[in-house]
């Protein structure tokens, strides 16, 4: 630990890099408040969005990508709220600030309310984003699902001004303390864009073949929804068409897969002792490849700017397909499931929607000025849950949501800005008749008659941020968020026979905040930053029969705070940090008071995160960064059957964890580009947050150990 504090002291590090702020079109220089964050739907500076809102950049994401380009890996280090990622296809005890994130691609919804999936955070690849926009705290702008925040993966645009140009970029990676167990892998990326009279276009295409994953001491992890031998592929292609200075057509398609194929099963685990591990052996015949094996998504925007004066409108067909297989469950005597079967569940969801939008301005006098955005949404949501022989676990459940919005800001002498909104969303949910499947060969299912369930919510949000010196500008603000949470795991186990008499009410969130932004100098920018989140009726999971998770239904309050601050003490440094730390209750049936801890799968250890970034000498910079997550060890064990005290599935023991990463680059000519990424630089051996939280012997397992990454990259 010493050794961590001396290397700490020497390089003041920083984990979020959101704060830095630089986009691949602007300079060095670039401030924080210049980012025009658009994932609010109304179009801002960051600094006057009076919430909690980070930027991850294309240049910081492709930085965090050179030693592991996993999103939920990058996510993690680079979101307070946030917590690390499992090192598997999972991101399951990934929320944000403890509640359900609504996951988008360009505002086309990823995450699948209706069964969700676990995988939304690992829906395209790093390589096809110029940036990430995060909305911290419970929101309804895109309707249900923002109970905790967005995270929106905005795709990149092609060179403006140039009739051709393009990008090859070949990078391997290897685990060299591991010599001779295929930890090698490679990424190779191309990309072609360019401007055609009143046409643009790009085409980025990508492959990522990862090796097998090993840990600090060399030893194989475990496979079971394992990141190690997996095959990531990723197409995107956009044209757009300007019919004149105003109005714009432009068409997005992409495509992203990403399937393990591996030798490896897992074996042995003990919880708290030893580590499920990868050893070589066969796989059950009938297991299929786990992961996604596609994910379409498309969109078709027209824009039209004055329409007329101070007033643009936008209009957008969307769509989405997506199917996803979970890893194989062999027949378990002690736990059935599936009538005493093996078997492997996969989920399929279907997306179509539309979107009407106006944006106005209007000027009452030179000191009052308002914009607003007001338009209407429309979703159809298509989800199952299959099993790969066919039988359904879940039936296909198919929402119709409608929704209309209005939301305004307001500022007053340009010092006082006062933000509201509202959203009306009505959601109807079509449930078929069904039998749930019953564990054992001598049950019967339970015949459920379907039917439809209504959903109707309005939702408010208001902030007000006040300027009073560039040092100081404090805000308040308020937003609520509704999620329908994982319907369809909640019907899969119904008991009753009738699915209007199940229990399956939103989840419905208010996000209470309070911080302020201070600039001092032109160098540095801090933010602080104190929430409260509370649910009359929360949702959180908790361990069931047959291993399975369910849902349970309480009410819930989440508080916690978050600081950040970057700067540049020199011309040739930057540094800067962030801290999360919250915590979660609930009532228990006949609790008068929250007095009960929220599971692990919710709510995430504290985090601080540093970071360095050093230019030396011209076209050479050296980014180190510093992640540790502080210990949660809130809930007791209790005797298990044989007596031997133990820890309940999803409320284990999180001990902390320091991790080093380090990136560096060199820039030849304008057009080469060197570049050397380190994960896990110190080579530490640990337990991932969530192996540790989740307290399953077949999920306790470790993180990676020390992984290299050389890149070289062309542009042209």
């Amino acid at each position: 630990m010493k050794y961590y504090i001396l290397l700490l002291a020497s390089i003041i590090s920083y984990s979020s890099l959101s704060q830095e702020i630089i986009t691949s079109e602007q300079q060095e220089d670039t401030q924080l408040e210049e980012v025009i964050v658009s994932t609010t739907r109304l179009p801002e500076i960051n600094r006057n969005s009076a919430s909690s809102v980070i930027v991850i950049t294309q240049k910081e994401i492709e930085s965090y990508a050179q030693f592991n380009s996993d999103m939920s890996v990058i996510l993690g280090l680079a979101i307070p709220s946030i917590g690390l990622s499992s090192n598997t296809t999972s991101n399951r005890s990934q929320t944000l600030r403890g509640r359900q994130i609504l996951v988008l691609i360009d505002g086309i919804p990823q995450s699948t309310p209706l069964r969700n999936t676990d995988r939304d955070l690992r829906t395209i690849s790093p390589y096809a984003l110029s940036r990430i926009e995060v909305i911290e705290g419970a929101t309804s702008l895109y309707g249900s699902g923002g109970a905790g925040g967005i995270v929106n993966f905005i795709t990149k645009k092609g060179v403006q001004g140039k009739v051709f140009s393009g990008s090859t970029s070949l990078a391997l990676t290897d685990a060299f303390i591991s010599k001779g167990k295929n930890t090698n892998g490679y990424k190779l990326n191309q990309q072609f864009s360019g401007t055609i009279g009143d046409v643009d276009y790009l085409i980025h295409a990508g492959i990522i073949k990862s090796g097998r994953s090993v840990d600090g001491e060399g030893q194989y992890i475990s496979p079971r929804y394992g990141l190690g031998e997996v095959t990531t592929q990723n197409l995107l292609t956009k044209i757009g068409y300007n019919l004149n200075a105003n109005n714009r057509i432009e068409l997005m398609y992409n495509f992203y897969n990403a399937l393990q194929d591996t030798d490896l099963i897992g074996t042995g685990g003990k919880y708290l002792h030893t580590p499920q591990i990868g050893t070589i052996g066969k796989k059950d015949p009938a297991a299929k490849n786990e992961g996604t094996k596609y994910n379409h998504n498309a969109y078709l925007t027209y824009t039209s700017k004055e329409i007329w004066t101070n007033t643009d409108v936008e209009a957008a067909l969307f769509g989405q397909k997506l199917y996803t297989l979970f890893d194989y469950r062999p027949h378990n005597p002690k736990s059935p499931r599936w009538e005493e079967t093996g078997g492997q569940a996969t989920i399929k969801a279907e997306k179509l929607g539309a979107r009407l939008s106006i944006l106005s301005k209007i000027n009452f006098t030179e000191d009052i000025k308002t914009s607003y955005i007001a338009g209407g949404d429309y979703l159809v949501d298509k989800t199952s849950q299959p099993l790969v022989d066919g039988r359904l676990w879940v039936p296909e459940l198919k929402a119709y949501n409608s929704a209309l919005y209005l939301q305004t800001r307001t500022t007053f002498y340009n010092n006082l800005m006062f933000k509201a909104g509202i959203r009306y969303d009505h959601i109807q949910v079509k449930v078929p008749d069904y039998k749930t499947i019953p564990p054992k060969q001598n049950q019967q299912g339970i015949a459920v008659k379907g039917g439809t369930l209504n959903y109707d919510n309005i939702s408010f949000n208001a902030a007000l941020l006040y300027t009073v010196t560039r040092e100081f500008n404090p805000y308040i603000s308020f937003s609520q968020g509704m999620s329908i949470y994982d319907l369809g795991r909640i019907l899969r186990d119904a008991n009753d026979d009738v699915v209007s008499k199940i229990a399956t009410d939103p989840v419905v969130t208010n996000n209470y905040e309070v911080g302020f932004t201070s600039k001092i100098g032109n160098n540095w920018n801090f933010k602080a930053a104190y929430f409260l989140s509370t649910a009359k009726l929360g949702s959180d999971l908790q361990a069931g029969e047959g291993g399975f998770w369910k849902v349970v239904r309480s009410p819930q309050r989440i508080q916690g705070i978050e600081l950040s601050f970057d700067g540049k003490p020199v011309n040739w440094a930057t540094v800067g940090g962030s801290f999360s730390s919250y915590e979660g209750k609930l009532k228990l049936d006949n609790s008068s008071s929250y007095d009960t801890y929220m599971s692990g799968l919710s709510i995430a250890a504290p985090k601080l995160s540093l970071f360095t970034s050093i230019t030396p000498i011209q076209n050479f910079v050296f980014n180190l960064y510093y992640t540790h997550t502080a210990k949660r060890d809130c809930f007791t064990p209790m005797p298990n059957k044989e007596g031997v005290l133990t820890y309940k599935e999803g409320e284990g023991r999180v001990a902390a964890i320091d991790l080093f990463n380090f990136h560096t680059a060199y820039q030849y000519n304008k057009n080469i580009q060197l570049s050397l990424g380190i994960e896990n630089l110190l080579n530490k051996t640990y337990y991932t947050s969530a192996s540790m939280l989740t307290a399953r012997d077949a999920e306790y397992a470790r993180g990676n150990g020390r992984y290299y990454t050389v890149s070289l990259t062309f542009t042209y």
